[in-house]
Protein backbone atom coordinates (compact mmCIF):
# COMPACT_ATOMS: atom_id res chain seq x y z
CA UNK A 1 0.00 0.00 0.00
CA UNK A 2 1.27 3.16 -0.69
CA UNK A 3 2.18 6.05 1.84
CA UNK A 4 -0.20 8.50 -0.19
CA UNK A 5 -3.36 6.30 0.64
CA UNK A 6 -5.09 5.22 4.28
CA UNK A 7 -7.12 1.62 4.07
CA UNK A 8 -10.72 1.63 5.82
CA UNK A 9 -12.17 -1.84 5.82
CA UNK A 10 -15.28 -3.30 7.11
CA UNK A 11 -17.00 -0.63 9.20
CA UNK A 12 -16.81 3.15 9.54
CA UNK A 13 -19.17 5.74 11.33
CA UNK A 14 -20.34 8.49 8.53
CA UNK A 15 -20.28 11.16 11.12
CA UNK A 16 -16.15 10.43 11.96
CA UNK A 17 -15.97 9.92 8.19
CA UNK A 18 -17.09 13.68 7.67
CA UNK A 19 -15.55 15.07 10.58
CA UNK A 20 -12.14 13.18 10.05
CA UNK A 21 -11.52 13.99 6.52
CA UNK A 22 -13.02 17.84 7.13
CA UNK A 23 -10.67 18.57 10.24
CA UNK A 24 -7.30 16.05 9.48
CA UNK A 25 -7.72 15.28 6.13
CA UNK A 26 -7.92 11.36 5.15
CA UNK A 27 -4.39 10.94 6.47
CA UNK A 28 -5.48 11.46 10.16
CA UNK A 29 -8.72 10.02 9.71
CA UNK A 30 -6.55 6.53 9.73
CA UNK A 31 -5.54 6.92 13.34
CA UNK A 32 -8.88 8.59 13.94
CA UNK A 33 -11.30 5.91 13.28
CA UNK A 34 -8.42 3.56 13.54
CA UNK A 35 -8.32 0.25 11.16
CA UNK A 36 -10.62 -3.16 11.13
CA UNK A 37 -9.07 -6.08 10.11
CA UNK A 38 -11.46 -8.88 8.38
CA UNK A 39 -13.95 -8.53 5.72
CA UNK A 40 -16.85 -8.54 8.42
CA UNK A 41 -19.66 -6.63 6.45
CA UNK A 42 -21.62 -5.30 9.00
CA UNK A 43 -21.89 -5.64 13.07
CA UNK A 44 -21.50 -8.79 15.01
CA UNK A 45 -25.37 -10.44 15.25
CA UNK A 46 -26.26 -13.55 16.73
CA UNK A 47 -27.09 -16.61 13.94
CA UNK A 48 -30.14 -16.70 12.40
CA UNK A 49 -32.45 -19.59 11.81
CA UNK A 50 -32.55 -20.44 7.97
CA UNK A 51 -36.06 -21.04 6.05
CA UNK A 52 -39.34 -18.98 6.15
CA UNK A 53 -40.82 -17.06 3.32
CA UNK A 54 -40.82 -13.21 4.54
CA UNK A 55 -44.01 -11.62 3.34
CA UNK A 56 -45.02 -7.33 3.49
CA UNK A 57 -46.54 -4.85 1.61
CA UNK A 58 -47.25 -3.02 -1.26
CA UNK A 59 -49.38 0.23 -1.40
CA UNK A 60 -49.23 -0.39 -5.38
CA UNK A 61 -47.32 -1.86 -8.53
CA UNK A 62 -43.93 -0.31 -8.65
CA UNK A 63 -43.93 1.99 -11.71
CA UNK A 64 -40.45 0.23 -12.87
CA UNK A 65 -37.93 -1.59 -11.58
CA UNK A 66 -34.89 0.50 -12.65
CA UNK A 67 -32.40 1.52 -10.56
CA UNK A 68 -31.33 4.65 -12.26
CA UNK A 69 -34.54 6.67 -12.96
CA UNK A 70 -36.68 5.42 -10.22
CA UNK A 71 -37.58 7.34 -6.59
CA UNK A 72 -40.61 5.31 -5.33
CA UNK A 73 -39.93 3.29 -2.21
CA UNK A 74 -42.29 1.13 -4.07
CA UNK A 75 -39.47 0.49 -6.68
CA UNK A 76 -37.24 -0.10 -3.59
CA UNK A 77 -39.48 -2.68 -1.73
CA UNK A 78 -39.05 -5.09 -4.95
CA UNK A 79 -35.31 -4.79 -5.83
CA UNK A 80 -33.39 -3.65 -2.56
CA UNK A 81 -33.26 -7.79 -2.16
CA UNK A 82 -32.23 -8.11 -5.33
CA UNK A 83 -28.80 -5.54 -5.81
CA UNK A 84 -25.45 -4.74 -4.04
CA UNK A 85 -23.78 -1.39 -3.93
CA UNK A 86 -20.20 -0.99 -3.65
CA UNK A 87 -20.98 0.39 0.02
CA UNK A 88 -24.18 0.25 2.37
CA UNK A 89 -25.08 1.42 5.84
CA UNK A 90 -25.44 -1.23 8.53
CA UNK A 91 -28.52 -2.50 8.96
CA UNK A 92 -28.25 -2.57 12.67
CA UNK A 93 -26.40 1.11 13.06
CA UNK A 94 -27.98 3.39 10.44
CA UNK A 95 -24.97 5.81 10.80
CA UNK A 96 -22.01 3.47 10.09
CA UNK A 97 -21.10 2.79 6.45
CA UNK A 98 -19.94 -1.08 5.91
CA UNK A 99 -18.84 -3.06 2.91
CA UNK A 100 -20.87 -4.56 0.35
CA UNK A 101 -19.19 -5.72 -2.95
CA UNK A 102 -16.19 -3.82 -1.78
CA UNK A 103 -15.79 -5.06 1.53
CA UNK A 104 -12.68 -2.55 1.67
CA UNK A 105 -11.33 0.96 0.16
CA UNK A 106 -8.47 3.23 0.31
CA UNK A 107 -8.65 6.91 0.44
CA UNK A 108 -5.77 8.56 -1.16
CA UNK A 109 -4.32 11.73 1.32
CA UNK A 110 -5.79 14.66 -0.32
CA UNK A 111 -9.11 12.80 -0.44
CA UNK A 112 -9.26 12.95 -4.57
CA UNK A 113 -8.85 9.09 -5.60
CA UNK A 114 -11.01 6.39 -3.78
CA UNK A 115 -9.81 2.98 -4.75
CA UNK A 116 -12.00 -0.15 -3.74
CA UNK A 117 -11.15 -3.73 -3.81
CA UNK A 118 -14.27 -5.89 -4.68
CA UNK A 119 -14.79 -9.46 -4.10
CA UNK A 120 -14.07 -11.85 -6.51
CA UNK A 121 -17.13 -14.30 -5.78
CA UNK A 122 -20.05 -12.03 -6.68
CA UNK A 123 -22.48 -13.34 -9.62
CA UNK A 124 -25.24 -11.50 -11.71
CA UNK A 125 -28.55 -13.61 -11.02
CA UNK A 126 -28.20 -14.84 -14.75
CA UNK A 127 -24.40 -16.43 -13.76
CA UNK A 128 -22.54 -14.04 -14.86
CA UNK A 129 -20.01 -13.16 -12.95
CA UNK A 130 -20.03 -9.56 -11.74
CA UNK A 131 -16.33 -7.47 -12.23
CA UNK A 132 -14.73 -4.03 -11.96
CA UNK A 133 -16.11 -3.42 -15.69
CA UNK A 134 -19.96 -3.83 -14.22
CA UNK A 135 -19.21 -1.33 -11.72
CA UNK A 136 -17.38 1.19 -13.90
CA UNK A 137 -20.35 1.47 -16.78
CA UNK A 138 -22.89 1.40 -13.75
CA UNK A 139 -21.49 4.53 -12.39
CA UNK A 140 -20.37 6.06 -15.44
CA UNK A 141 -24.10 5.94 -16.70
CA UNK A 142 -25.26 7.11 -13.30
CA UNK A 143 -22.70 10.54 -13.43
CA UNK A 144 -22.87 10.89 -17.14
CA UNK A 145 -25.92 9.20 -18.99
CA UNK A 146 -26.17 8.75 -22.33
CA UNK A 147 -29.20 10.60 -24.39
CA UNK A 148 -32.33 8.74 -23.01
CA UNK A 149 -31.62 7.92 -20.09
CA UNK A 150 -32.35 9.34 -16.94
CA UNK A 151 -30.51 9.42 -14.20
CA UNK A 152 -31.73 10.88 -10.56
CA UNK A 153 -28.83 10.69 -8.66
CA UNK A 154 -26.20 12.22 -11.16
CA UNK A 155 -25.51 15.11 -9.30
CA UNK A 156 -24.87 13.24 -5.95
CA UNK A 157 -21.54 12.43 -8.35
CA UNK A 158 -20.59 15.38 -9.37
CA UNK A 159 -17.09 16.03 -8.28
CA UNK A 160 -16.62 12.59 -9.77
CA UNK A 161 -14.20 13.34 -13.23
CA UNK A 162 -13.33 9.41 -14.03
CA UNK A 163 -13.35 6.07 -13.08
CA UNK A 164 -10.81 3.68 -13.40
CA UNK A 165 -10.71 -0.23 -13.27
CA UNK A 166 -7.27 -1.64 -13.38
CA UNK A 167 -7.98 -4.94 -13.02
CA UNK A 168 -10.99 -7.28 -12.83
CA UNK A 169 -11.92 -6.76 -8.65
CA UNK A 170 -10.62 -2.65 -8.56
CA UNK A 171 -12.33 0.31 -9.00
CA UNK A 172 -11.04 3.75 -8.97
CA UNK A 173 -13.08 6.58 -8.45
CA UNK A 174 -11.03 10.17 -9.19
CA UNK A 175 -12.65 13.32 -8.03
CA UNK A 176 -11.91 16.63 -9.12
CA UNK A 177 -12.15 18.20 -5.45
CA UNK A 178 -12.55 16.75 -1.70
CA UNK A 179 -15.65 16.32 -1.58
CA UNK A 180 -17.17 15.43 2.82
CA UNK A 181 -20.36 13.78 1.11
CA UNK A 182 -18.89 11.00 -1.63
CA UNK A 183 -18.57 8.01 0.74
CA UNK A 184 -22.29 8.60 2.31
CA UNK A 185 -23.78 8.76 -1.25
CA UNK A 186 -22.14 6.04 -2.15
CA UNK A 187 -23.62 4.43 0.91
CA UNK A 188 -27.15 5.03 -0.81
CA UNK A 189 -29.58 2.35 -1.21
CA UNK A 190 -29.79 3.32 -4.80
CA UNK A 191 -26.53 3.16 -5.79
CA UNK A 192 -26.39 -0.22 -7.04
CA UNK A 193 -23.95 -1.99 -9.07
CA UNK A 194 -25.77 -2.59 -12.36
CA UNK A 195 -25.25 -5.64 -15.04
CA UNK A 196 -23.27 -4.01 -18.01
CA UNK A 197 -24.53 -6.45 -20.42
CA UNK A 198 -28.42 -5.40 -19.96
CA UNK A 199 -27.06 -1.94 -19.01
CA UNK A 200 -25.47 -0.88 -22.19
CA UNK A 201 -27.83 -2.77 -24.29
CA UNK A 202 -30.73 -1.13 -23.23
CA UNK A 203 -29.88 1.98 -21.13
CA UNK A 204 -32.03 1.30 -18.20
CA UNK A 205 -33.55 -1.82 -15.93
CA UNK A 206 -37.17 -0.59 -15.72
CA UNK A 207 -37.93 -4.18 -17.33
CA UNK A 208 -35.19 -6.22 -15.59
CA UNK A 209 -34.40 -7.20 -12.23
CA UNK A 210 -30.89 -8.71 -12.30
CA UNK A 211 -28.75 -8.02 -9.29
CA UNK A 212 -25.91 -9.75 -7.23
CA UNK A 213 -28.14 -9.92 -3.89
CA UNK A 214 -29.40 -12.50 -1.49
CA UNK A 215 -32.32 -12.76 -3.30
CA UNK A 216 -33.78 -13.34 -7.07
CA UNK A 217 -36.66 -12.44 -8.61
CA UNK A 218 -39.08 -15.74 -9.17
CA UNK A 219 -42.72 -14.39 -10.14
CA UNK A 220 -44.67 -11.20 -10.77
CA UNK A 221 -48.80 -11.19 -10.23
CA UNK A 222 -49.29 -7.65 -11.24
CA UNK A 223 -51.74 -6.20 -8.72
CA UNK A 224 -51.40 -9.02 -6.58
CA UNK A 225 -47.58 -9.90 -5.29
CA UNK A 226 -43.64 -9.88 -6.42
CA UNK A 227 -42.21 -13.39 -5.56
CA UNK A 228 -38.52 -13.39 -4.71
CA UNK A 229 -36.09 -16.10 -4.26
CA UNK A 230 -33.15 -17.24 -2.12
CA UNK A 231 -30.21 -16.37 -3.97
CA UNK A 232 -28.06 -19.81 -3.51
CA UNK A 233 -25.05 -18.00 -5.08
CA UNK A 234 -24.93 -15.13 -3.15
CA UNK A 235 -21.07 -13.91 -2.38
CA UNK A 236 -21.93 -13.38 1.82
CA UNK A 237 -20.89 -17.05 3.30
CA UNK A 238 -24.58 -18.38 5.09
CA UNK A 239 -26.56 -15.94 3.84
CA UNK A 240 -29.55 -15.06 3.43
CA UNK A 241 -31.50 -17.13 5.86
CA UNK A 242 -34.89 -16.79 4.71
CA UNK A 243 -36.16 -19.08 1.73
CA UNK A 244 -37.80 -16.60 0.09
CA UNK A 245 -39.99 -12.97 0.04
CA UNK A 246 -43.29 -12.11 -1.05
CA UNK A 247 -44.13 -8.85 -1.55
CA UNK A 248 -48.05 -8.63 -1.33
CA UNK A 249 -49.57 -5.60 -3.05
CA UNK A 250 -52.46 -4.39 -0.88
CA UNK A 251 -53.71 -0.83 -1.20
CA UNK A 252 -56.19 -0.02 1.95
CA UNK A 253 -53.76 0.19 5.12
CA UNK A 254 -56.40 -1.07 7.45
CA UNK A 255 -56.60 -4.51 5.66
CA UNK A 256 -52.72 -4.61 5.51
CA UNK A 257 -53.05 -4.09 9.28
CA UNK A 258 -55.39 -6.95 9.61
CA UNK A 259 -53.23 -9.12 8.02
CA UNK A 260 -50.19 -8.35 10.10
CA UNK A 261 -52.65 -9.07 13.36
CA UNK A 262 -53.47 -12.58 12.12
CA UNK A 263 -49.77 -13.48 10.29
CA UNK A 264 -50.35 -13.49 7.28
CA UNK A 265 -47.73 -10.66 6.68
CA UNK A 266 -44.73 -10.65 8.88
CA UNK A 267 -44.03 -6.51 8.30
CA UNK A 268 -46.24 -3.35 6.99
CA UNK A 269 -43.68 -1.49 5.55
CA UNK A 270 -45.13 1.53 6.76
CA UNK A 271 -47.50 2.69 8.94
CA UNK A 272 -48.76 6.52 7.18
CA UNK A 273 -51.08 8.90 6.95
CA UNK A 274 -53.92 9.10 9.23
CA UNK A 275 -52.60 5.75 10.82
CA UNK A 276 -49.61 6.96 11.77
CA UNK A 277 -49.74 6.92 16.02
CA UNK A 278 -52.95 4.66 15.30
CA UNK A 279 -51.92 1.27 14.92
CA UNK A 280 -49.92 0.36 18.25
CA UNK A 281 -48.18 -2.85 19.29
CA UNK A 282 -49.68 -5.23 21.31
CA UNK A 283 -50.41 -9.29 21.02
CA UNK A 284 -48.12 -10.70 18.39
CA UNK A 285 -47.40 -6.96 16.37
CA UNK A 286 -44.66 -4.47 17.33
CA UNK A 287 -44.72 -1.04 16.17
CA UNK A 288 -40.99 0.98 15.42
CA UNK A 289 -41.00 4.26 15.24
CA UNK A 290 -38.05 6.35 14.08
CA UNK A 291 -37.63 9.95 12.86
CA UNK A 292 -37.35 10.05 9.42
CA UNK A 293 -35.75 12.00 6.31
CA UNK A 294 -39.37 12.35 4.73
CA UNK A 295 -41.46 15.53 4.47
CA UNK A 296 -45.20 16.10 3.36
CA UNK A 297 -45.59 19.16 1.10
CA UNK A 298 -46.79 20.54 -1.81
CA UNK A 299 -44.63 20.63 -5.49
CA UNK A 300 -45.83 23.12 -7.73
CA UNK A 301 -45.17 23.09 -11.19
CA UNK A 302 -43.20 25.91 -11.93
CA UNK A 303 -43.96 26.46 -15.89
CA UNK A 304 -47.64 25.42 -15.55
CA UNK A 305 -49.67 28.47 -15.35
CA UNK A 306 -50.71 30.64 -12.81
CA UNK A 307 -47.63 28.45 -11.05
CA UNK A 308 -45.17 30.29 -13.19
CA UNK A 309 -45.70 33.33 -10.89
CA UNK A 310 -44.00 33.00 -7.28
CA UNK A 311 -46.44 35.34 -5.64
CA UNK A 312 -49.47 32.17 -6.56
CA UNK A 313 -47.09 29.42 -5.43
CA UNK A 314 -46.52 31.81 -2.18
CA UNK A 315 -49.90 32.23 -1.55
CA UNK A 316 -51.19 28.82 -1.67
CA UNK A 317 -48.30 27.96 0.45
CA UNK A 318 -48.93 30.61 3.08
CA UNK A 319 -52.54 29.79 2.97
CA UNK A 320 -52.17 26.12 4.77
CA UNK A 321 -52.39 26.12 8.01
CA UNK A 322 -49.12 23.92 8.79
CA UNK A 323 -49.70 22.42 11.87
CA UNK A 324 -53.35 21.43 10.89
CA UNK A 325 -51.82 19.64 8.10
CA UNK A 326 -49.59 17.55 10.46
CA UNK A 327 -52.65 16.91 12.85
CA UNK A 328 -55.34 16.05 10.63
CA UNK A 329 -53.34 14.21 8.05
CA UNK A 330 -50.76 12.65 10.25
CA UNK A 331 -52.11 12.49 13.48
CA UNK A 332 -49.73 14.98 14.67
CA UNK A 333 -46.84 12.00 14.18
CA UNK A 334 -43.89 14.39 13.13
CA UNK A 335 -42.42 18.12 13.27
CA UNK A 336 -42.53 21.41 11.27
CA UNK A 337 -39.53 22.48 9.66
CA UNK A 338 -38.31 23.94 6.14
CA UNK A 339 -36.75 22.34 3.29
CA UNK A 340 -33.79 20.63 5.11
CA UNK A 341 -33.72 17.77 7.10
CA UNK A 342 -34.25 18.49 10.98
CA UNK A 343 -30.98 18.14 12.75
CA UNK A 344 -27.67 19.17 12.41
CA UNK A 345 -27.91 20.68 8.66
CA UNK A 346 -31.70 22.81 9.04
CA UNK A 347 -31.82 26.40 9.00
CA UNK A 348 -31.94 28.07 12.61
CA UNK A 349 -35.32 29.15 13.55
CA UNK A 350 -34.39 32.79 13.51
CA UNK A 351 -33.48 32.33 9.61
CA UNK A 352 -36.59 29.80 8.88
CA UNK A 353 -39.36 32.06 10.31
CA UNK A 354 -38.09 35.29 7.88
CA UNK A 355 -39.64 33.06 4.89
CA UNK A 356 -43.30 33.66 5.01
CA UNK A 357 -45.20 30.71 5.22
CA UNK A 358 -42.48 29.51 7.72
CA UNK A 359 -43.45 31.47 10.79
CA UNK A 360 -43.03 29.30 14.48
CA UNK A 361 -47.03 28.91 15.30
CA UNK A 362 -47.47 27.38 11.60
CA UNK A 363 -50.86 29.12 11.47
CA UNK A 364 -52.42 30.12 8.10
CA UNK A 365 -52.24 33.38 6.52
CA UNK A 366 -55.22 33.73 4.80
CA UNK A 367 -55.15 37.51 3.84
CA UNK A 368 -51.83 37.68 3.27
CA UNK A 369 -52.40 34.45 0.60
CA UNK A 370 -55.43 36.43 -0.59
CA UNK A 371 -53.58 39.80 -1.28
CA UNK A 372 -51.00 38.17 -3.04
CA UNK A 373 -53.10 36.44 -5.45
CA UNK A 374 -55.21 39.19 -6.43
CA UNK A 375 -51.83 41.16 -6.81
CA UNK A 376 -50.89 38.21 -9.05
CA UNK A 377 -54.45 38.92 -11.27
CA UNK A 378 -56.45 36.04 -9.55
CA UNK A 379 -58.58 38.37 -6.89
CA UNK A 380 -61.33 35.64 -7.19
CA UNK A 381 -59.12 32.51 -6.90
CA UNK A 382 -58.85 30.12 -9.57
CA UNK A 383 -59.75 26.27 -10.59
CA UNK A 384 -57.27 23.81 -10.14
CA UNK A 385 -56.53 20.07 -10.64
CA UNK A 386 -54.21 18.50 -7.65
CA UNK A 387 -52.41 15.44 -8.70
CA UNK A 388 -52.21 12.86 -5.73
CA UNK A 389 -50.31 9.46 -5.78
CA UNK A 390 -53.09 7.00 -4.68
CA UNK A 391 -51.95 6.00 -1.06
CA UNK A 392 -52.39 6.34 2.34
CA UNK A 393 -50.45 8.57 2.68
CA UNK A 394 -50.90 11.29 0.39
CA UNK A 395 -54.86 10.93 -0.51
CA UNK A 396 -55.86 12.60 2.71
CA UNK A 397 -53.23 15.70 2.08
CA UNK A 398 -55.16 16.09 -1.18
CA UNK A 399 -58.09 16.58 0.62
CA UNK A 400 -57.34 18.94 3.03
CA UNK A 401 -55.22 21.05 0.36
CA UNK A 402 -58.81 21.20 -1.16
CA UNK A 403 -60.08 22.01 2.19
CA UNK A 404 -57.51 25.11 2.52
CA UNK A 405 -57.44 26.72 -0.62
CA UNK A 406 -61.35 26.75 -0.32
CA UNK A 407 -60.67 29.07 2.05
CA UNK A 408 -58.66 31.17 -0.90
CA UNK A 409 -61.39 30.86 -3.17
CA UNK A 410 -59.10 28.39 -5.04
CA UNK A 411 -61.40 25.64 -6.01
CA UNK A 412 -59.24 22.23 -6.42
CA UNK A 413 -60.44 18.84 -8.01
CA UNK A 414 -58.52 15.61 -6.58
CA UNK A 415 -56.94 14.03 -9.14
CA UNK A 416 -55.78 10.46 -7.82
CA UNK A 417 -53.68 8.50 -9.68
CA UNK A 418 -52.17 5.06 -9.45
CA UNK A 419 -48.45 4.35 -9.13
CA UNK A 420 -47.24 4.73 -12.51
CA UNK A 421 -49.72 6.69 -13.84
CA UNK A 422 -48.67 8.94 -11.29
CA UNK A 423 -45.09 9.09 -11.82
CA UNK A 424 -45.71 9.41 -15.87
CA UNK A 425 -47.43 12.49 -15.22
CA UNK A 426 -44.48 13.79 -12.50
CA UNK A 427 -41.62 12.80 -14.76
CA UNK A 428 -43.95 14.41 -17.88
CA UNK A 429 -44.57 17.47 -16.63
CA UNK A 430 -48.15 17.01 -17.05
CA UNK A 431 -49.34 18.40 -13.71
CA UNK A 432 -49.86 21.66 -12.10
CA UNK A 433 -49.78 20.39 -8.25
CA UNK A 434 -49.27 17.64 -6.42
CA UNK A 435 -49.86 16.79 -2.70
CA UNK A 436 -46.51 15.45 -2.39
CA UNK A 437 -43.65 14.62 -0.30
CA UNK A 438 -40.06 12.83 -0.66
CA UNK A 439 -37.82 10.56 1.29
CA UNK A 440 -34.14 11.16 1.66
CA UNK A 441 -31.43 8.31 1.36
CA UNK A 442 -29.36 10.21 3.27
CA UNK A 443 -29.95 13.81 5.22
CA UNK A 444 -26.62 15.31 3.71
CA UNK A 445 -27.50 18.27 2.11
CA UNK A 446 -25.73 16.67 -1.05
CA UNK A 447 -29.15 13.92 -1.20
CA UNK A 448 -31.44 16.52 -0.38
CA UNK A 449 -30.93 19.90 -2.27
CA UNK A 450 -29.35 16.96 -5.43
CA UNK A 451 -33.11 16.72 -6.04
CA UNK A 452 -33.32 19.18 -8.82
CA UNK A 453 -37.26 19.32 -7.97
CA UNK A 454 -36.48 21.86 -5.72
CA UNK A 455 -36.55 24.34 -8.46
CA UNK A 456 -40.01 22.91 -10.01
CA UNK A 457 -39.24 21.92 -14.01
CA UNK A 458 -37.13 25.33 -14.55
CA UNK A 459 -33.19 25.26 -13.69
CA UNK A 460 -32.38 26.29 -10.61
CA UNK A 461 -30.91 29.78 -10.80
CA UNK A 462 -27.42 30.53 -10.76
CA UNK A 463 -27.44 32.09 -7.08
CA UNK A 464 -28.54 28.38 -6.15
CA UNK A 465 -26.76 26.36 -8.07
CA UNK A 466 -23.52 28.20 -7.51
CA UNK A 467 -24.64 27.61 -3.56
CA UNK A 468 -24.80 23.91 -4.12
CA UNK A 469 -21.50 23.74 -5.72
CA UNK A 470 -19.66 25.48 -3.38
CA UNK A 471 -21.23 23.65 -0.39
CA UNK A 472 -20.29 20.11 -2.20
CA UNK A 473 -16.66 20.65 -1.81
CA UNK A 474 -16.39 22.28 1.13
CA UNK A 475 -14.62 20.31 3.47
CA UNK A 476 -15.03 22.60 6.68
CA UNK A 477 -17.99 21.85 8.53
CA UNK A 478 -18.92 25.25 10.22
CA UNK A 479 -18.16 26.96 6.58
CA UNK A 480 -20.30 23.99 4.98
CA UNK A 481 -22.93 24.47 7.15
CA UNK A 482 -23.43 28.51 6.58
CA UNK A 483 -23.47 27.56 2.69
CA UNK A 484 -25.99 25.00 2.90
CA UNK A 485 -28.13 27.43 5.40
CA UNK A 486 -28.23 30.17 2.90
CA UNK A 487 -29.03 27.33 0.17
CA UNK A 488 -32.05 26.35 1.79
CA UNK A 489 -32.69 30.10 2.36
CA UNK A 490 -33.00 30.80 -1.55
CA UNK A 491 -34.99 27.79 -2.41
CA UNK A 492 -37.51 28.08 0.24
CA UNK A 493 -38.25 31.75 -1.48
CA UNK A 494 -38.69 29.44 -4.62
CA UNK A 495 -41.93 28.35 -3.23
CA UNK A 496 -41.32 25.39 -6.23
CA UNK A 497 -41.70 22.78 -3.21
CA UNK A 498 -43.67 23.76 0.12
CA UNK A 499 -42.89 21.57 3.16
CA UNK A 500 -45.57 21.51 5.41
CA UNK A 501 -44.09 18.93 7.92
CA UNK A 502 -41.60 15.74 8.40
CA UNK A 503 -43.09 12.99 9.29
CA UNK A 504 -41.88 10.07 11.87
CA UNK A 505 -41.85 6.65 10.17
CA UNK A 506 -43.61 3.80 11.61
CA UNK A 507 -43.41 0.03 10.90
CA UNK A 508 -45.03 -2.34 12.06
CA UNK A 509 -43.73 -6.24 12.30
CA UNK A 510 -44.58 -9.70 14.06
CA UNK A 511 -43.07 -10.59 17.19
CA UNK A 512 -41.40 -13.64 15.35
CA UNK A 513 -39.49 -11.38 13.19
CA UNK A 514 -35.59 -10.90 13.99
CA UNK A 515 -32.46 -8.85 12.75
CA UNK A 516 -35.22 -5.56 11.18
CA UNK A 517 -34.63 -2.48 12.53
CA UNK A 518 -36.14 0.99 11.07
CA UNK A 519 -34.23 3.41 9.79
CA UNK A 520 -34.98 7.24 9.41
CA UNK A 521 -35.51 5.73 5.54
CA UNK A 522 -36.84 2.99 5.46
CA UNK A 523 -35.34 2.13 1.78
CA UNK A 524 -32.23 2.02 2.99
CA UNK A 525 -32.43 -1.51 4.94
CA UNK A 526 -34.40 -3.69 2.36
CA UNK A 527 -31.84 -5.99 1.72
CA UNK A 528 -33.31 -8.67 4.01
CA UNK A 529 -30.30 -10.45 3.99
CA UNK A 530 -30.08 -10.74 7.75
CA UNK A 531 -33.26 -10.89 8.42
CA UNK A 532 -34.82 -14.13 9.70
CA UNK A 533 -38.13 -15.87 11.10
CA UNK A 534 -37.95 -17.38 14.97
CA UNK A 535 -40.07 -20.72 14.33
Amino acid sequence: MSDSTTRIAAVMSRKTFLRGVGAFGAAALASKVGLFSGAAWAQEQPEGQSGGILAYNLTGDPPNFDPLSATSSTVMCVIGPCYNGLVRFDPQSPQSIIGDLAPTWDISEDGKSYTFHLVQNAKFHDGKPMTSADVQYTFDTIRNPPEGTVSSRKKLLAEVTSIGAPDDYTVVFNLGRPSPSFLTSMASCWMLVMPKHILEVKGHMKEDIVGTGPFKLQQISQGVSYELVKNPDYFVPNRPYLDGITAYVIPDSGTTWNYLQNGQLQIMISIQGQDAGSFKSGGNVEVLEQPSTSFIGINFNTKAAPFDDVRVRQALSVGVDRNAALNVTYNGQGQLGGIAVPGQWALPDDQLTTVPGYGPDGAANIEEAKRLLAEAGFPDGFDVKVLVRKNPLFEPVGVFLKDQWAKLGVNATIDIQENAAYAEAISSKNYSVSASGASYALEDPDSVFGDDSFCGVNECSAVIEDLFAKQAVEMDPAKRLALVNQLELELAKEYSIYVMYWRNRFMGITTNVRGMKLHPNIDQNLRMDQVWLDA
